[in-house]
């Protein structure tokens, strides 16, 4: 809501066309980086642990993309307070979510668990050791459901482009914001 009725003084100036082009990249790789990751976890979630692909690089990534996601979002908007608001909000909740799953984890794969804790970091990737070559088999069903879950970040490109016209033909009246 505050996209809609804020807009930065600043709209569509140079340097934040370009904070706008940095979201949609950033809403791009957060498409992408969930459907990596679906690939990997998709339909095994709770039968296996899985530590390939992205879960290599850190236990959460689903997050970590999500993560990346909003902040496109925020940037899409050249909304610079939002992002500001928002990446504290998201750090803290996904914070007790997180604990709360890897609580479950460790009940059900006990001490493997345990030792990809101490090896793999829980959400900002270690991507120096990381290396997967391997196949893997693919859920065409939870790929599908990962790809209608993504398509929110590519249909935010859309919304945010319609959001900036609007503000640009002064569709409805919006605070100004000095940032």
């Amino acid at each position: 809501m505050a996209a809609l009725f804020t807009r930065p003084v600043e709209l569509g100036s140079g340097g934040y066309v370009a904070m706008e082009l940095t979201g949609f990249v950033f809403l791009i790789v957060a498409a992408l980086g969930r459907m990596w990751c679906t690939v990997y976890i998709g339909g095994r979630k709770n039968r296996e642990l899985c530590q390939a692909g992205p879960y290599g690089a850190c236990r959460n990534p689903l997050y970590l993309f999500s993560f990346v996601g909003v902040i496109g979002a925020c940037l899409a908007l050249q909304h610079i307070l939002l992002l500001i608001i928002t990446v504290p909000v998201f750090l803290s909740y996904y914070h007790y979510v997180i604990q709360a799953e890897e609580r479950r984890l460790q009940s059900f794969f006990g001490e493997t668990f345990v030792e990809y804790c101490q090896t793999v970091p829980r959400f900002w990737p270690r991507w120096i050791k990381f290396t997967d070559n391997r196949d893997v088999s693919i859920s065409m069903r939870h790929f599908s459901r990962g790809l209608g879950e993504v398509f929110w970040f590519l249909l935010a490109i859309v919304l945010i482009d319609a959001i900036e016209l609007a503000h640009i033909a002064q569709l409805w009246p919006t605070h100004v914001l000095p940032i």
